[in-house]
Parts: C-alpha cells; structure tokens; sequence
C-alpha cells in the first residue's frame, strides 16, 4: 500500500479517526462524571487516575495480542466492552459502580487505541504518512469537543449520562460494520510471512535503510516524551477542574479540545513537510514556555481570568501539536513485528508513570500544583532535545520499512 491514495484508504481513515475520537470521548466523561455522584473527597484524586490506570492494562494486554492476531482482528475486541460499559455508565448510582465501568471502558479504549496508533502507519502511502497519522490522531480531540458539550446541555445528571451512554450504543454497530471492510495490515502480513521463513524480495534492494538508535534508548525517550504529555496534559487539562475550579471542568475540556482540534488540522497538513524531530522539539518548547505563563498568571491573580483562557488556548495549541508529534513518533520506530508490543511498553511507562504525580498532585497547593506541571513538561523538553540531538528522522516521507531490517 505505498502507492497512491485509494477508496480503501478512505475507508481505513474514517475506521481509525472514529476510533481515535471515541478514545477521547470517553477517556474526557472519565473526568466529567466526576460530577454525576457524590464523590468522597480523599477519593476524587482516585478517580483521576482511575482513567490511565486502566488505559495502561488496555495496553498491556491488546499491544503483543495485535502483534500475534493482526491489527484487523485485534479492533474487534473492544466492540463488546464499549456495548457494557456504556449500559452500565448510564445506570451507576454510586461512585462504586461508576469507577467499575469506567474501567471496562478504559481498558476496552487503551487497548484499541494502541492498536490504531501503531496500525496508521501500516496502511498509508509514506509519502503522506505522517500527515494522515496526525489527522487520524487529532480526531480524539473531536471526541472531547463532543463529550464537553453534551456535559454542558442544561439537563439532569441523570439525561447526560443517558446522552454520553447511548452516543456509545449507537456508534458501535456502525464501527462493527466499518471494521468488516477493510483489509489486514499489509506490513504486518509482510512481517508475518517472513517471520514464518518466506523470503519477500520485492523492493528489497531498493528499499532505503535507516539505523536507528539502540532499543535501549527508544524505549527511554519514547516512554519520557509519553509521559511528559500525559502527566502534564491530565494535570492542567483535565484534573485543574476537579481538584480546584468543579465549576470549570467542562469549560476546560472543551477549550482545550476546540482549540487542539483545528490546530490540529493545520499541524497535520504540514506534518510530511517538517522533520519529526524538529516538531517534536518545537513543540515541546512552546508548552514548556507557555505552562510557565500560565503558572506565572495564576500566582498572581489566583483564579481563571482573560489573560489565563489567553495563554490557555496558545497551551492547548503548543501542546496538541507536541502530543501528536510523540505519539506518531513512540508508535512509529519499531519493528512491524514488535510494533505492538513496544508502543505498548512505552504506554505503559507514561501511563504508570503519570498515575503517582496525579494522586499526589490533588494534595498539593495550587502554587505548587502548577510549579509540578512546569517540571513535568521540562522533562519533556529534555527528552525532545535529546532525541533531536541523536535520534534519528523518521518523518519527511520516510517509510517505516527502512528500519524493519532490525532484529
């Protein structure tokens, strides 16, 4: 399939972006619903980690599974899990249930989106391969647009439960039927084959060979860059509300989602255009940078005012673009027959990794609070120059069979 753009890749983009936004749909109501009960207060931080907990074993466990079965076979897996999780998102009454379909959700998301993450760069032409990763990724932010303003709609909590569940009932029979039209990963049937003693010679003396730098150090830097986002993202993103403004926890969702969603049309254009690296590092400059405005405003004023939802929207644009560039780039470097599995251990390390600075954050003044968010995306920073420094460019129409030779 790196030849030009077909209807079948058409109908492969519109499978994995509606996976990317149902991602996003329902890791946001993770945090929404923290409204929909009456939470214990030393338990609000456990239901901000609950989400990335169970994102993280949705990885463990569907990451090598889509190695060994294929990327088709492995997104029938979590069709069922959606089907559950939303009857019972619709009919918790305490914070008990709520936190058990959840994790049925979570784990059915985690273990999908890893699969989708690593399966967009199996199905493209290079030549416009980094541009339709973005754009299928950047549909997550789509789902947190939608999640957000359903929570806002003035109605029972009991009518957005119903509103957020049935949303998922409906969508998974059309993603069944999606699903059923398209092909399996054509890299991985290539990996496959040869991984049985086949020879596959075509292209084989043309093909473009890149070395990358030692596993060793992909798996640091990709875990790194993951969890700098994640941890980052959450806090100032996603628990900013709960813990501090309940009020807001919408309002911050939705700004954060609008805004990354259209810039992240535009980053997406130009993605084949701009080194992997370059983006990476630019992009993790300016969230550093502006977390810190925005740390520097909210230990003057103490609230939410103009001048945060300002440098808030340039946060969410600098951020996004950071988060697509790591994703694409920590789902990318591998071997296709371990493509599974390493993207899902590097989840794991942001994922687990972000979930003790989350919990303990929530006892944390808020000066503090965000001094921990500045720490969080300097690391990420480092990590970015680092790989910019030694790594190797993975971008620019390069395609993802120039370092497959690795052992």
């Amino acid at each position: 399939m790196d030849l030009s753009w077909t209807r079948m890749h058409t109908m492969i983009f519109v499978v994995f972006s509606l996976s990317a936004l149902i991602e996003a749909y329902i890791y946001s109501i993770a945090y929404i619903a923290s409204s929909w009960v009456t939470v214990p207060k030393p338990f609000v931080s456990l239901l901000s980690v609950w989400p990335p907990l169970w994102l993280l074993l949705g990885a463990v466990v569907i990451g090598p599974l889509s190695d060994a079965i294929g990327r088709r076979a492995s997104l029938y897996l979590s069709l069922g899990m959606y089907i559950i999780g939303a009857v019972g998102l619709i009919l918790s009454s305490s914070y008990t249930l709520l936190l058990l379909f959840i994790a049925v959700l979570m784990l059915a998301v985690g273990g999908e989106y890893n699969t989708v993450m690593i399966a967009s760069h199996e199905y493209f032409p290079s030549t416009v391969r980094s541009r339709v990763v973005y754009e299928v990724l950047n549909f997550a932010n789509l789902g947190g647009v939608l999640a957000a303003l359903l929570a806002l709609v003035n109605a029972s909590v009991f009518m957005q439960r119903l509103a957020l569940g049935l949303t998922l009932i409906i969508i998974v029979p059309m993603m069944y039927f999606l699903r059923t039209r398209i092909p399996e990963s054509p890299h991985w049937l290539r990996s496959r084959s040869r991984t049985m003693g086949n020879v596959d010679s075509t292209g084989a003396l043309r093909m473009t060979r890149v070395k990358m730098p030692p596993l060793w150090l992909r798996i640091i830097i990709g875990g790194l860059i993951g969890w700098s986002f994640t941890a980052g993202f959450t806090l100032l993103v996603l628990t900013l509300g709960p813990y501090y403004f309940p009020s807001l926890t919408n309002w911050l969702i939705l700004f954060f989602s609008l805004t990354a969603f259209i810039s992240g049309i535009i980053v997406g254009a130009i993605a084949d255009f701009i080194s992997r690296r370059v983006m990476l590092l630019t992009s993790s400059l300016g969230t550093l940078i502006t977390s810190l405005f925005v740390w520097l405003v909210m230990s003057i004023v103490g609230k939410p005012q103009l001048l945060f939802w300002f440098l808030y929207v340039l946060f969410s644009m600098f951020v996004n673009t950071y988060w697509l560039s790591e994703d694409t780039l920590k789902s990318e470097y591998w071997v296709t027959r371990r493509r599974g599995s390493y993207t899902a251990v590097v989840r794991v390390i942001s994922l687990g990794g972000s979930i003790p600075i989350i919990f303990l954050s929530s006892y944390l003044p808020m000066s503090s609070y965000f001094i921990a968010i500045a720490v969080v995306f300097g690391v990420g920073f480092i990590s970015s120059l680092v790989w910019y420094l030694v790594g190797t460019e993975t971008g620019k129409g390069i395609s993802i069979d120039a370092w497959d030779h690795e052992q």
